[in-house]
Parts: structure tokens; C-alpha cells; sequence
């Protein structure tokens, strides 16, 4: 073989042809007409207590690492919920 007919290799094994294959996003290999909520409910049904020890880890994990930014969101939303409520009560004036 001839060295003017060796190609280099492609960056990270890919293909030096260009893209294989025609899925343009990550779940192209899904049907269009998928049930995302029964594929969820389905899975919670046949394997109940991993996906209870998965959420669990999830949510701390979520807790640990944004946990102050969650409080302060919830402590801002309840601040609103309470000043709505007494300018609501201090507006109605019957006299």
C-alpha cells in the first residue's frame, strides 16, 4: 500500500466518513407514538423498592448539593403566599 492512499485516523474512532446512521437526537431510536408516563408507571410496578432507594439517593444527592438554594426558594414562595395573604386581608376594609 502506498502512502498517499493511507487516510489518518479518525478523531475518536469515529467513522471517517462523516456520521453512521440517521437518528438526529438521543431517543430517535424510541417509535414516535412512545408512552413515556406507562413505560414509568410500568417499570415503578414490576420494581417498586429500587425505584424508592433510587429516588431516595436522587433527592439527596439534589439536597445535599442545592439544598440552600432550594430552601431559599421555598422560604421566597411562602414569603409571597404570606404578604398576598395579608394584603388581601388589610385591602377589604368595611366601614
Amino acid at each position: 500500500m502506498d502512502g498517499a492512499e493511507v487516510r489518518p485516523p479518525a478523531p475518536h474512532g469515529a467513522s471517517p466518513d462523516g456520521p453512521v446512521g440517521g437518528a438526529q437526537g438521543p431517543f430517535d431510536f424510541l417509535p414516535p407514538d412512545f408512552d413515556w408516563k406507562g413505560a414509568a408507571l410500568d417499570t415503578v410496578r414490576k420494581y417498586p423498592v429500587p425505584c424508592l432507594v433510587g429516588a431516595v439517593a436522587l433527592g439527596f444527592f439534589i439536597g445535599r448539593h442545592r439544598g440552600k438554594a432550594i430552601t431559599a426558594a421555598v422560604a421566597g414562595l411562602a414569603t409571597n403566599l404570606v404578604l398576598r395573604q395579608l394584603n388581601q386581608v388589610f385591602d377589604t376594609s368595611e366601614f
